[in-house]
């Protein structure tokens, strides 16, 4: 498993490094934010897993398995094609009602989405609805790569073509308009605020709150990035030290506070508004190159290592040297769902450094 890596330990745990040389030479350094400088493991998978089980409640009247949610988060994740959590949310909530028998998903394909004022409640039996949806919804990802929603698509497809199921999870689908923003899609809407809580919601996204969820759980992440390695990438680094991330400014803000200007080259950091704001004929988000060549353009550097934490994030390194630029990448894996699989995926896609927790970075140089 670890051919090619040289395998050292520190107190978060095991690092794997491949060249202590190439990892000197790089000009400048960029960073993700969610796994990789926070602590997000609470906060996204815990916003995945209600926002999935408020819909799947609402029809049924209890929530789905949380054992088996977080194990679908981390079996998408490992595709390099869901780095949008709304994406994985929509995933695994149409891989579960793809579980539904006919009869209630004509009811739900038909029924007006008011805001979950009154459960629909269907009479089933829980086991077994249980039982089914999950199957359903681990035969749906087994279609799930890196081409994220076409994938899925293609794979409901496949798996329900000619029947009347299809043309009720297309139904459901134009109810949840989704893929949309928040304001315009019910479901992203849904995430936004429990990520968010209702004022955040309301600055980030301009649109009032449905819910008026006063604590969202943003509130439970933090920094994990220790004093002694920002001292030492400082002085290695300098100003040339930033951002290639899919989470909102605003959001990024209430986490890194003051980091972002003190530590953080701001002119060099970058987020999902730049994407959406780029974005026309093209979807400009990860994996595609868009975001680290912004930071490489701004920093004005020939070569910059990237820290991230997901597969997305060493594709879009590999996608960003097709451009010509000379990008190296270093994998975090200890805020894994499944941390055996990402550091196996990591020496597969031939990262330059595979380490628990970005504080070891200052072993690496």
């Amino acid at each position: 498993m670890t051919e090619g890596y040289k395998e050292f330990a520190t107190y978060n745990g095991l690092n794997f490094i491949k060249n202590y040389a190439e990892l000197k030479k790089y000009e400048a350094i960029a960073f993700d934010i969610d796994g990789t400088l926070i602590d997000s493991r609470v906060s996204y998978n815990e916003t995945i897993y209600q926002t999935v089980s408020m819909f799947y409640q609402w029809v049924v009247g209890f929530k789905p398995p949380k054992d088996e949610i977080n194990s679908s988060v981390a079996r998408l994740r490992l595709t390099g094609g869901f780095n949008n959590d709304w994406d994985t949310a929509y995933t695994i909530l149409m891989g579960l009602y793809s579980g539904f028998p006919d009869e209630i998903l004509k009811v739900l394909s038909f029924t007006d989405y008011k805001f979950f004022k009154d459960y629909i409640k269907v009479k089933v039996n829980k086991e077994s609805l249980i039982e089914t949806s999950i199957k359903a919804l681990n035969y749906l990802l087994m279609y799930a790569d890196s081409k994220g929603l076409q994938s899925i698509e293609e794979g409901l497809k496949k798996l329900y073509n000619k029947k009347d199921k299809l043309n009720y999870l297309i139904k459901i689908k134009e109810k949840l308009n989704y893929p949309n923003l928040p304001r315009k899609s019910l479901l992203s809407t849904v995430f936004e605020e429990l990520y968010l809580g209702m004022d955040l919601f309301k600055e980030t996204w301009q649109a009032e709150p449905v819910f008026k969820i006063k604590k969202g759980f943003i509130e439970d992440e933090k920094v994990v990035l220790e004093n002694d390695v920002k001292t030492f990438l400082k002085k290695k680094f300098g100003n040339k030290i930033g951002i290639a991330s899919g989470r909102p400014k605003k959001a990024a803000v209430k986490i890194l506070k003051d980091l972002l200007g003190n530590f953080f080259n701001p002119e060099s950091s970058f987020f999902i508004d730049d994407v959406y704001a780029r974005s026309k004929e093209q979807w400009l988000g990860k994996p595609n190159p868009f975001l680290i060549e912004q930071v490489i353009k701004n920093l004005n550097v020939k070569s910059c290592l990237y820290v991230g934490d997901s597969y997305e994030d060493i594709l879009m390194v590999k996608n960003t040297r097709e451009l010509g630029y000379e990008v190296g990448f270093v994998g975090v894996y200890g805020f894994s769902l499944d941390v055996k699989n990402f550091i196996q995926k990591f020496m597969e896609a031939d990262a330059d450094a595979i380490i628990p927790s970005v504080n070891d970075l200052k072993f690496l140089f």
